[in-house]
């Protein structure tokens, strides 16, 4: 964002603090969202859990759905918001950011699995989804070990 200059006279580049004041905003904001999208993933997956448990199979592939959409808008949050932010505040710790935003790929793709599960294998799709919730609960720990870390050290504008 541009601002006009103090003396009236044409345009300024944003001050470092304005830039970082902005961060400081998006990364607050994201946090929330992310937490609520954590709580929402949470319970979808604690219903899907004993419907497939329960051999409940429409039940089931609808919950599917609904996660795996939110899922999808769960990680795009992160990766096209959230990362980057943190990334401009605190560069020293993209390689941290950068693998949690990988490990997107590979949830992905056990989702994708857990779905075809479903369709053609209602019975297997158990331990597909013990696993998928597993290693949901290490990565969302690590994230959150680390964005609590980035927040407490987060520079405070003026």
């Amino acid at each position: 964002m541009w601002c006009i200059s103090s003396d009236g006279r044409g345009a300024e580049a944003p001050s470092l603090n304005h830039m970082t004041h902005g961060l400081l905003y998006r990364v607050k904001r994201a946090a929330r969202q992310i937490g609520e999208q954590h709580s929402h993933l949470g319970e979808l997956l604690g219903a899907l859990t004993p419907a497939i448990e329960q051999g409940r199979a429409g039940e089931a592939r609808a919950l599917f759905v609904r996660y795996r959409a939110a899922v999808g808008a769960h990680f795009a949050l992160e990766e096209a918001v959230f990362f980057p932010a943190l990334r401009g505040l605190h560069p020293d710790h993209t390689r941290d950011l950068e693998l949690l935003g990988a490990e997107h790929a590979g949830f992905h793709d056990q989702i994708e699995r857990l779905g075809e599960l479903l369709e053609t294998d209602f019975n297997g799709s158990g331990d597909a989804l013990r696993a998928l919730i597993e290693d949901l609960a290490v990565h969302e720990s690590r994230e959150e070990r680390l964005v609590r870390e980035l927040s407490a050290d987060s520079p405070h504008p003026d």
